[in-house]
C-alpha cells in the first residue's frame, strides 16, 4: 500500500466526489493503477495497492467550461506533499513539449499562434514555480498554465492533423479508411445514411435474435443484410457477445453460473448466426466489452475462456472470416470502479498470447452518461492512445459516439458535439493503423443515449449527421 499526498489550494476546482473516484495513475510500462482518494482540509490522498511511480489522472476544468482528463508527470511517493496544480501544470506542459518535439522533428510545420501559445504556458509555469512563496499568485499561474497547454495541445493537434491527411490524400485520392454507422434495423432515409457512410454495422443482440430456446427471429437482420448489400456498403456484423451490459436471453441467465453449459449456448449462437451469412458478411465483431465485463459476474478468467470459445465457434464455421474483439474504456477508466486487474492493452495481450486469433481490435469511445462511460479527454490523449495500440501491429476501428448532452442544454450542446465529433474523426483519419470509424447510434433515443442520434424522433437529420455527410463527400466523394 502506498500514498501520494497533494496540498490543494484550490479544492473548488476538482470534481465531485463520483468523479474523484476515478482518480488512477498510469505506469511507464502502460498499466493502470487505481486509487483511493480522500480530500480533507485541502489534502487530497491517494491510496495505491503499488508504491511505483506514475502519471496521475484526473478530471479538471477548463476555461471554456469543460472538463476534461489532465496528467501530472511521473511522480514517486515522498513524505512532503506536492502541490496539485503545480504538478498538474508541470504535467500538461511536459507532454505538450514532449509531442511537439516529436512532430515538429519529424518534419510538422508549425505556425507563429501555436508557438506564443507554448511560450506563455512556459512564462506561466515559471510565475507559478517563482512564486511559490504567495500561493495565491502561484497556483493563479500553474491554472493559467494549465488552460494554455491546454489550447496549445488543441491546436498542436490541428497542424498535425491537417498536415497528415493532406499527405495520405497525396498518395491516395480516398483514403483507406471505412465510415461507418451501426444500425438495427434500415433507415427511414437511405440516401442520407450513404451519403454520409460506406459502410455499416450491423446490430445483432443476442437478446432480440433469440429470445426463446432455439427460436431465431431472422427478419429484421435478413432484410438489414440485403439492404446493406444493395446499398454496396461494407458490412461489420456484431457485437455477437456484448459482456458489458445486458445483452444475453431471459432463458439463458439460468445458465450464467455453469461456465460449461454457457460456453456451449455461446459457441452455439455464434455459429449459427455466423453460418446464416456466410459469404454475405465477412468481418465479424464477435464479443464487446470482455476486457471490463459485468454480465454474470464473469471474472477476467472466464470472459478470457469465453472469448476464446466465441472467435473459435466463428472460425469452425468460415476460416476465412474477419474476427475483431472491441474495447471499453480504452484508457482503463473501469480499474476504478470494477474489480479487474488487468488494463485495456495488458487483457489483449494476454488472449494472443494464449493463442486467440483475430484481425482487428475495436476501440470504443463513448463520452457521456452511459454505465461505462470514456472519460473526456483532448485530441493529443486520443492520438497517444491511437499510437499506443499500433505497436501492437493490430488494424484498428473506431467506435465513436459525441458526448451526451446534458439536461435543459441540448440546442446549445450540440454545435460542442459537432467540435467533438470533427475532432475525433479527424484524428483518426491521420493515423494509418486506424482502418474503420463507426458511430454507434443512427437514431435510438434511449434514456442512456441522451441527444446522441444522428436523426431527431422524425427522422430529419442533426448537425452531426450534416457534418458526417460533408467530410464524406471530402474524403470520399
Amino acid at each position: 500500500m502506498g500514498v501520494i499526498q497533494f496540498l490543494v489550494e484550490r479544492p473548488d476546482l476538482l470534481s465531485g466526489a463520483s468523479e474523484l473516484s476515478l482518480v488512477d495513475f498510469l505506469m511507464y510500462d502502460g498499466r493502470v493503477i487505481p486509487a483511493r482518494t480522500h480530500l480533507v482540509n485541502g489534502m487530497l490522498y491517494c491510496e495505491r495497492q503499488r508504491s511505483e511511480s506514475g502519471q496521475m489522472r484526473l478530471l479538471w476544468p477548463r476555461f471554456d467550461g469543460r472538463r476534461q482528463v489532465v496528467h501530472t508527470t511521473s511522480l514517486r511517493e515522498q513524505s512532503a506533499p506536492y502541490s496539485l496544480e503545480l504538478e498538474l501544470a508541470r504535467g500538461q506542459l511536459s507532454r505538450l513539449r514532449n509531442q511537439f518535439s516529436s512532430w515538429s522533428g519529424a518534419g510538422l510545420q508549425v505556425s507563429r499562434q501555436l508557438t506564443t501559445l507554448i511560450h506563455d504556458s512556459h512564462r506561466s509555469f515559471r510565475s507559478a514555480v517563482l512564486r511559490i512563496e504567495s500561493p495565491e499568485t502561484a497556483i493563479a499561474a500553474a491554472v493559467l498554465s494549465i488552460d494554455n497547454s491546454s489550447r496549445a495541445s488543441d491546436l498542436l493537434c490541428e497542424r498535425y492533423v491537417e498536415q497528415r491527411i493532406d499527405y495520405r490524400r497525396s498518395r491516395a485520392a480516398r483514403l483507406p479508411v471505412f465510415l461507418g454507422c451501426r444500425l438495427k434495423q434500415i433507415p427511414a432515409d437511405s440516401d442520407a445514411f450513404c451519403r454520409a457512410f460506406n459502410a455499416v454495422q450491423l446490430d445483432t443482440p443476442w437478446k432480440d435474435l433469440e429470445r426463446d430456446d432455439g427460436e431465431y427471429q431472422w427478419a429484421q437482420l435478413d432484410e438489414l443484410v440485403a439492404w446493406a448489400q444493395a446499398q454496396k456498403l461494407f458490412v461489420l456484423g456484431g457485437p455477437l457477445l456484448d459482456l458489458s451490459e445486458d445483452s444475453l436471453p431471459e432463458w439463458l441467465k439460468a445458465w450464467t453460473g455453469d461456465m460449461v453449459n454457457l460456453q456451449s449456448f455461446t459457441a452455439d449462437f455464434v455459429e449459427t448466426v455466423v453460418g446464416r451469412y456466410v459469404g454475405r458478411v465477412r468481418h465479424w465483431e464477435v464479443v464487446a466489452g470482455a476486457n471490463r465485463g459485468g454480465v454474470a459476474s464473469l471474472d477476467e478468467e472466464q470472459r478470457m475462456n469465453l472469448v476464446a470459445r466465441a472467435i473459435e465457434a466463428a472460425r469452425q464455421v468460415d476460416e476465412h472470416t474477419q474476427i475483431s474483439l472491441r474495447v471499453l474504456q480504452p484508457w482503463g477508466e473501469y480499474l476504478s470502479q470494477t474489480k479487474n486487474r488487468l488494463s485495456p492493452i495488458q487483457f489483449v495481450d494476454t488472449l494472443r498470447r494464449c493463442g486467440v486469433r483475430f484481425a482487428e481490435v475495436n476501440l470504443d469511445l463513448r463520452v457521456g452518461d452511459d454505465p461505462a462511460p470514456t472519460l473526456w479527454r483532448d485530441c493529443l490523449s486520443l492520438s497517444h492512445l491511437i499510437d499506443q495500440w499500433s505497436l501492437r501491429q493490430v488494424p484498428i476501428n473506431i467506435m465513436l459516439t459525441v458526448p451526451s448532452a446534458p439536461a435543459g442544454k441540448e440546442l446549445e450542446f450540440e454545435a460542442i458535439q459537432v467540435q467533438w465529433l470533427e475532432k475525433a474523426v479527424r484524428m483518426c483519419l491521420a493515423k494509418e493503423r486506424v482502418v474503420g470509424i463507426y458511430y454507434s447510434n443512427w437514431n435510438q433515443q434511449a434514456p442512456g443515449l441522451p441527444h446522441t442520434a444522428l436523426v431527431n424522433p422524425d427522422d430529419s437529420p442533426r448537425a452531426t449527421l450534416d457534418l458526417l455527410q460533408l467530410m464524406s463527400n471530402k474524403y470520399w466523394g
